[in-house]
């Protein structure tokens, strides 16, 4: 019985032996593999859950981003490009009316902006006295209506009013027009400056920017905002009827 127990021992041990050399290491390798599959899938699944918050809120900052400057464009437009737009537009029709009315023509670059002078109305009064000769009185009053009113420096005024809506561009070249039309010729309230020359020569400059600035302007917004808009005014800032 004693050499059956050894004979039975070593079945065993050679089989045991078998088994470490031909199934252990194939088995270890698959648990190895699994465990190094199931890490791999942990990283790619923290890794993809990171990219998609990212994505997540590059994209909401995004929209918000987008959101904001479409509002914003539609506050320039409708708050101050729309009315400098249709002030310039009477301008260019002035220069239309001439030309049908006694045939003169008027180029954009002779006079970018053509504004209508006010209705100045003068009424004189006579004063008696006694004993003293009738003294009289000459009154005069400028009727200003509302196509008088759309003129160069209204159009300057109404950007620097409504700043927060302008680009800086034109804010600049709007605070530099009302600077300069102070000392202009035209200036009713100019009393022969020494400095008027140089101020009519910077008065037209800054007449024929701003007016190119804003009709290039007015149609990029209008562009932005999926409008109908003019590439020719887009381009070269000059109006065209």
């Amino acid at each position: 019985m004693e050499w059956v127990y050894i004979i039975l021992n070593a079945v065993l041990f050679f089989l045991l032996g078998l088994f470490i050399k031909n199934f252990l290491p194939s088995y270890m390798d698959e648990k190895g593999k699994n465990l190094a599959t199931k890490e791999d899938i942990e990283v790619i699944t923290r890794k993809t859950e990171a990219v998609q918050k990212e994505f997540k809120e590059g994209f909401e900052l995004f929209s918000s981003d987008v959101h904001f400057k479409y509002d914003f464009y539609f506050k320039q437009y409708s708050e101050l490009y729309s009315k400098l737009y249709g002030i310039i537009i009477q301008s260019e029709y002035v220069r239309q009316f001439t030309k049908l009315n006694d045939g003169t023509e008027i180029s954009f670059d002779e006079a970018p902006f053509i504004e209508i002078t006010p209705t100045r109305r003068v009424t004189q009064s006579a004063k008696w006295e006694d004993g003293k000769s009738a003294s009289f009185e000459r009154k005069e009053e400028k009727i200003i209506t509302p196509i008088s009113e759309f003129n160069k420096q209204h159009l300057c005024e109404y950007i620097i009013e409504n700043a927060e809506y302008a680009t800086q561009r034109l804010l600049k070249i709007a605070v530099s027009y009302r600077f300069a039309y102070h000392f202009y010729s035209g200036n009713a309230d100019n009393k022969n400056s020494s400095c008027e020359g140089a101020a009519n020569e910077e008065e037209f400059r800054l007449i024929r920017e701003m007016v190119c600035c804003i009709v290039s302007e007015y149609n990029c917004f209008r562009k932005e905002l999926k409008m109908e808009y003019n590439e020719d005014e887009l381009n070269t800032g000059v109006p065209q009827l």
